[in-house]
């Protein structure tokens, strides 16, 4: 009995030392042949299996910022100018981009019905609300106004070098001090009263008035000293001659010619670079000369372009899908006149079609906050998010890569940048995938 038990516990433990043996060689067997498979593969196991694709089933990423960019300064002497919103007058000078010239030519539309009056004129006036003022505000500057001949049509393009056409001259007024946001009433003669009064059967019906009868006011003014520039918004406060007057039984009496947000109008404007400093006069305009600086005027000024010629060749290449491009504008900051706190706050592009009209660029269509524009004080530059232009352009949907800068309102401050081998100059990040 002791001897059958003695021999139970001897087998049972040597078979549990077996079993233990043996799981231990299985694991240890497992892991030398999984160690084995996994050392046979590729380094990068996310290749396993790749050589089974077809290469038409992968994409490649691609990125660079070696693209050639030329940069020049070039001017429109005459430029469309039709219907802005923003109506200028005056000048200013640049020690770097010259005198600028402001006149306007705009419609004057009646709100009210003439009831038939028998009237006495006791005034008129020109009103006006200043939006913005730049210059010589405490100079001697005098309002010049006149009657323009030639009906403005909504339906034709005007230019900022366009004739005109002056008929009459209603007077040359002093202008008191000025300053942005404040309203002006400068007082005429009577006679500019009596002569819009002289015919009113020409108020009805009131389109009329500016087809046939008063078809245009032209505003400009003459400074004795230094330039001022005023400009004025149609359509936020419309500019106004205001007639004063009392009837028979002295009873008074306004009426007003208004140049309304619907007004047909245009803005003319002239640039003499010539008399900027000597040293810091423009010397290369529309000579294709690639200067180490461009420039970008407001106003109808002198633009920068940026001409993109290294991109031609990506156009041979078949499914490339863009993912990324900006465009790095470098300012010139020299802390006087060109200073952070005076930099434009946005600047906008464009570019010309295969009949040369100016159209704003896809991505600034899309949404002017996607193309950015905007001025990064921390780098001295400027960011434009452009990759559905340079997708269009390889697409075939785009002629030139070529693109332009521009301010988007009319009166902005002028600006200076980087270009051309400077240090920094203008750059392109642009990155694709190839499928």
């Amino acid at each position: 009995m002791i001897f059958m038990t003695s021999f139970y516990w001897t087998v049972k433990n040597s078979t549990h030392q077996g079993l233990r043996f043996s799981l231990t060689q299985y694991i240890i067997s497992f892991f030398a042949f999984t160690a084995l498979v996994l050392s046979s593969c590729s380094d990068n196991p996310t290749s396993i299996g790749i050589g089974l694709l077809p290469d038409d089933d992968f994409v490649q990423i691609v990125s660079t910022d070696t693209i050639s960019i030329k940069g020049y300064t070039m001017y429109d002497e005459s430029s469309v100018t039709t219907n802005s919103s923003e109506l200028i007058a005056g000048g200013v000078r640049d020690i770097y981009f010259g005198t600028t010239t402001c006149e306007f030519v705009t419609q004057l539309r009646l709100l009210t019905p003439w009831n038939r009056y028998v009237y006495t004129v006791d005034s008129i006036f020109f009103r006006f609300l200043a939006t913005e003022i730049d210059g010589d505000t405490a100079g001697v500057h005098y309002l010049r106004l006149y009657e323009t001949g030639t009906f403005l049509r909504d339906t034709v393009e005007y230019y900022s070098n366009q004739d005109p056409d002056t008929i009459k001259f209603l007077g040359e007024y002093l202008l008191p001090s000025l300053k942005a946001d404040s309203s002006y009433s400068i007082r005429l003669e009577n006679w500019v009263a009596e002569y819009l009064l002289r015919d009113t059967s020409m108020f009805l019906p009131a389109t009329q008035f500016y087809t046939e009868y008063f078809k245009g006011l032209y505003m400009g003014l003459r400074s004795e000293g230094d330039p001022v520039l005023i400009s004025m918004n149609a359509e936020e406060s419309p500019l106004a001659l205001t007639i004063h007057f009392h009837d028979t039984s002295d009873t008074k009496y306004t009426y007003s010619f208004v140049a309304t947000e619907r007004a047909v109008n245009y803005n003319l404007y002239k640039h003499d670079f010539t008399t900027a400093d000597p040293d810091k006069e423009i010397k290369h305009v529309n000579d294709f000369v690639t200067d180490t600086v461009v420039y970008l005027q407001s106003l109808s000024g002198v633009y920068s372009r940026f001409d993109l010629p290294s991109l031609s060749s990506f156009k041979s290449e078949n499914g490339i899908a863009v993912n990324e491009a900006r465009l790095y504008v470098p300012a010139l900051i020299d802390g006087v006149t060109f200073a952070d706190s005076l930099m434009p706050p946005r600047i906008y592009l464009r570019y010309r079609d295969s009949e040369g009209k100016l159209t704003p660029i896809p991505d600034l269509l899309h949404d002017p906050g996607f193309l950015d524009g905007t001025y990064y004080k921390l780098k001295d530059y400027y960011i434009f998010n452009i990759p559905t232009f340079i997708q269009q352009y390889l697409e075939g949907e785009i002629d030139n890569p070529s693109v332009e800068m521009y301010y988007p309102s009319s009166f902005q401050r002028n600006a200076i940048f980087k270009a051309n081998g400077n240090n920094p100059t203008v750059r392109l990040e642009f990155s694709y995938s190839i499928y």
